[in-house]
């Protein structure tokens, strides 16, 4: 054997043991979705409406309703990986026990929280949200149905070392239609806002999902409140 055979034989055996991340070269994230919660179980105070609440307590898990070809005019990372709908991906908020639920405080802008979002695509590649800061874009009120609509900006990592650490945000909106309790959401990288329903918008997502209550289901939707930050980010 040649010392040039020699050589290109040594390299493809190095190539062949290296680990995957290692001849991984991440790069920024360009990527949306949005999600149903299965449902939230309480809130705080609760002699009002959501609207008013300083903490809610989640349930897991989240279900992909909706990945766009782009966001912001290029193509949407996750498209192709997420399977939107009944059926599809599936993930949590805060809490990665199986139909567990998470706590969570609102109001406090400055708490970091880790790993707030988790998904798995259907490649394999774990993603995980870890929030820095968290602001309360509004708060609705109409009737018996009230909403708050929340945005946490942080950073996206990937356990497959595909993406490099990306800021990003991610927009939940909590929904009280007259008792029945539920929230949506909605993540993307680069960060975005979420387009906040006005009242009477928001009754009409109140009354759509107590008919889809009325249904058998497995999730308790609450209306596709995220996907105007789909659209807008499309």
């Amino acid at each position: 054997m040649t010392q040039k055979k020699r050589l290109a034989t040594l390299a493809l055996c190095a190539l062949s043991v290296a680990p995957l991340s290692a001849l991984a070269n991440p790069i920024p994230l360009n990527g949306s979705f949005s999600f149903n919660g299965y449902g939230v179980a309480s809130f705080s105070p609760n002699g009002g409406g959501i609207d008013t609440a300083t903490s809610v307590v989640l349930e897991n898990p989240i279900q992909v309703s909706q990945v766009n070809t782009t966001t912001f005019g290029n193509p949407n990372y996750f498209d192709g990986i997420l399977t939107p709908g009944f059926g599809g991906t599936l993930g949590y908020i805060g809490n990665s026990v199986p139909n567990g639920t998470y706590p969570l405080t609102i109001g406090n802008n400055s708490t970091a929280i880790s790993n707030l979002l988790g998904i798995t695509a259907t490649n394999g590649d774990a993603f995980y949200f870890s929030a820095s800061s968290e602001s309360v874009l509004n708060r609705n009120s109409s009737g018996n149905v009230s909403s708050m609509s929340v945005i946490f900006l942080g950073t996206m990592v990937d356990t497959g070392n595909n993406i490099s650490p990306t800021s990003s945000s991610l927009g939940l909106t909590f929904i009280d239609n007259a008792g029945t309790l539920g929230y949506t959401g909605a993540f993307s990288a680069p960060p975005a806002t979420i387009n906040v329903p006005e009242p009477g918008s928001l009754l009409l997502v109140g009354i759509g999902a107590l008919g889809l209550g009325l249904c058998a289901r497995k999730f308790k939707l609450t209306g596709r409140v995220s996907s105007g930050l789909q659209d807008s980010i499309a």
